[in-house]
């Protein structure tokens, strides 16, 4: 007992990462990979047949991932029993933003609609008809009159003050 111990414990240190590495793959959780990774080493601790492996290494990588696999059929089953179906008509998680997301929308709203009422009245127009109205650039050039190089202009100049006030907020872009 005191040697399958031993061998044990050296294949804990030295295989110990690379387990939860491939664990990690399999259930895609750190947490249960590494509950499943202590289950592998005591389940060995238990059974008989590792101390007559000749490969140790080769028979924990196999013990390790038959444990994964065993888990991720259970979570499957669970899911039907829960779910009444297949895992992927399940619906697990909701989809609406969290609240904090929803406020930092509504704070960049706020923040581009005062860059935008800042711009110059001309390229503040140009901008609304793009953006607001969907209007292509040779329309919006039609109706104001202007030519679509101006119009391109307008848009460009709208476009960069806005991202520059989102950066100066600290918004990724």
């Amino acid at each position: 007992m005191l040697a399958l111990a031993t061998d044990l414990g050296f294949l804990f240190r030295t295989e110990h990462e690379r387990l939860m590495r491939a664990m990690r793959r399999l259930v895609g959780s750190p947490n249960t990979a590494e509950d499943l990774v202590q289950d592998v080493f005591v389940g060995l601790l238990r059974g008989s047949a590792f101390a007559d492996a000749e490969n140790k290494q080769a028979y924990l990588a196999r013990c390790a991932t038959n444990m994964a696999l065993d888990h991720l059929r259970r979570e499957r089953a669970r899911a039907r029993y829960l779910c009444g179906s297949d895992l992927s008509d399940c619906e697990v998680a909701c989809t609406a933003p969290l609240p904090d997301e929803t406020l930092q929308g509504v704070q960049e709203l706020a923040l581009l609609r005062r860059t935008v009422d800042q711009l110059p009245p001309k390229c503040r127009v140009v901008f609304l008809l793009s953006r607001d109205h969907g209007l292509t650039m040779r329309e919006i050039a039609a109706r104001l009159g202007l030519s679509e190089k101006t119009v391109e202009k307008h848009i460009a100049r709208a476009m960069t003050q806005c991202r520059q006030a989102l950066r100066a907020a600290g918004r990724p872009l």
